[in-house]
């Protein structure tokens, strides 16, 4: 948190100088799941996708560009992400649905090139704090056709996480401020459930994953307007 803190601190202390910088916000739709597995027993677990949401806010840091093909700046935000996955059986029990809202806070790098478009590939890290949940109630335990089940357990398992996040797309400055088309991966490296003794069959490995794009409004806080 520290490093972030540094991050906008910089930010600011910098958007006076020969360099252009952003403030945004941004919302989209992704598909996630997640990967629940065990590292030494073979779990049978059938996880499939569940449609979500995002939006948040942004500031996007470019500095005095290079005289070269491809410049490159940072990004630092706060979203607001739905995560979360469906188990199905192979008998006639209902699929079980689990959504875990995220606050997410992400810092990431980005090379852009272009002219009037900029195009731009970015990559970074996240810290995700958990907001909320919505899990089903428990399935039939013996009508699950030899299935396995494992799901949030609030009180047991961690409610703060860590991740990485590519994206690329392309963003555009107009007379009425500046727009953003984004695709983005997001992958947690943390845990959910808390594996426990990693004896027991309790999944060591629970790692929520997404992918979706985001539209995004900018307007520049000042600087260069001429960075590019």
């Amino acid at each position: 948190m520290r490093l972030i803190w540094l991050v906008c601190f910089a930010l600011i202390v910098n958007v006076g100088i020969a360099q252009k910088t952003y403030v945004g916000v941004k919302a989209g739709g992704h598909a996630s799941s997640a990967f629940i597995e065990h590292t030494i027993f073979n779990l049978n677990v059938n996880t499939t996708f569940l449609p979500g949401t995002s939006s948040g806010v942004f500031v996007k840091y470019l500095p005095k560009a290079a005289n070269t093909f491809l410049n490159s700046g940072i990004q630092i935000g706060a979203n607001y992400v739905q995560k979360g996955w469906r188990q199905t059986f192979l008998t006639d029990e209902p699929s079980y649905t689990a959504r875990m809202n995220y606050l997410e806070i992400p810092l990431e790098g980005f090379g852009y090139f272009g002219d009037r478009n900029k195009y731009f590939i970015s990559a970074g890290f996240y810290t995700e704090f958990l907001l909320s949940t919505d899990l089903d109630p428990v399935p039939q335990l013996n009508n699950m056709g030899g299935a396995d089940f494992y799901t949030y357990r609030a009180g047991r398992d961690r409610d703060i996480g860590y991740g990485a996040r590519l994206g690329g797309g392309m963003f555009r400055d107009l007379s009425i401020g500046t727009f953003q088309l984004e695709g983005f991966f997001s992958y947690s490296f943390s845990n959910f459930i808390d594996p426990g003794d990693l004896t027991t069959e309790r999944p060591d490995l629970s790692n929520h994953w997404a992918v979706g794009f985001t539209v995004g409004y900018m307007i520049s806080l000042g600087g260069n307007k001429n960075v590019e």
